[in-house]
C-alpha cells in the first residue's frame, strides 16, 4: 500500500492550502502533462500555499518553465528523450558572485515512480577563483520528493519527536564516547601544565 508520509505542519501564520482535484486535473490538461500520484497528493494538501516548498500552479507559468527548462537541457544535450515535469523555478541573486542564478526543480516522468526523485538543474561554481560555473543536474540530497519535503520541514520547524526517538540509540552510544574524549582532553591539559612548569 502506498503511504503518503509527508510531514505537513499546521502553522497558523503560514497555512498549507491545497488545490481541488478538479483544479489539478485542469492543470494537467492545460499543460498536457501527467503528474505523479505523490505530486497530486502534495498539490491537494499544499498546492495553493505551502509553508515549506511553494510550487508553480498557474498553468501558463507552469508551461513556460517547462519550455525554459527544456531549452536549457537541450542546449547541453541533457535528457533529450525524457519526459520531464518542472514544478518550480527559483531565481535568486548571489551577493558573493554579484550575479543572478536560476534553479529548476523537476521530476523525470520517464522514471515512472509514484514517489519520484526530485532533480535540481542549476549553475554550480566549479572554480571560485576564476568565477567559473557549470550548469548541471543533481538529485535533491534527500533522494525522493517525500524525503525532500520532510527535510525542508525539519529545517524550518525542527525535527519531530519521532525522529528524536529514532536517534536515541545514537544518543546513548555518543554519551560514553563523549566522556572518554573529555577524560583524554583533561589528561592532555594536565600533562601540558605539568610539562610547562
Amino acid at each position: 500500500m502506498e503511504i503518503y508520509n509527508f510531514r505537513f505542519v499546521d502553522d497558523p501564520k503560514n497555512q498549507n492550502l491545497g488545490l481541488t482535484i478538479e483544479e489539478i486535473n485542469l492543470l494537467q490538461k492545460e499543460t498536457n502533462l501527467r503528474f505523479p500520484k505523490i505530486y497530486i497528493f502534495y498539490l491537494q494538501n499544499a498546492g495553493k500555499s505551502s509553508n515549506v516548498f511553494q510550487v508553480e500552479t498557474n498553468a501558463n507559468k507552469l508551461q513556460k518553465i517547462q519550455n525554459e527548462l527544456r531549452l536549457e537541457l537541450d542546449k547541453l544535450n541533457l535528457l533529450p528523450s525524457e519526459n520531464i515535469l518542472c514544478i518550480k523555478k527559483y531565481e535568486g541573486y548571489d551577493e558573493y558572485f554579484k550575479s543572478n542564478f536560476e534553479t529548476y526543480y523537476f521530476f523525470n516522468l520517464s522514471e515512472n515512480k509514484w514517489n519520484p526523485t526530485l532533480y535540481i538543474f542549476e549553475e554550480v561554481c566549479i572554480n571560485d577563483l576564476w568565477n567559473a560555473f557549470e550548469k548541471r543536474i543533481t538529485k535533491a540530497k534527500e533522494n525522493n520528493f517525500i524525503k525532500f519535503i520532510n527535510e525542508e520541514t525539519d529545517k524550518k520547524y525542527g525535527i519531530r519527536i519521532k525522529k528524536h526517538l529514532k536517534n536515541i540509540p545514537l544518543y546513548i552510544i555518543s554519551i560514553p564516547i563523549t566522556i572518554i574524549l573529555l577524560i583524554i582532553l583533561a589528561f592532555q591539559i594536565l600533562k601540558d601544565k605539568i610539562l610547562n612548569k
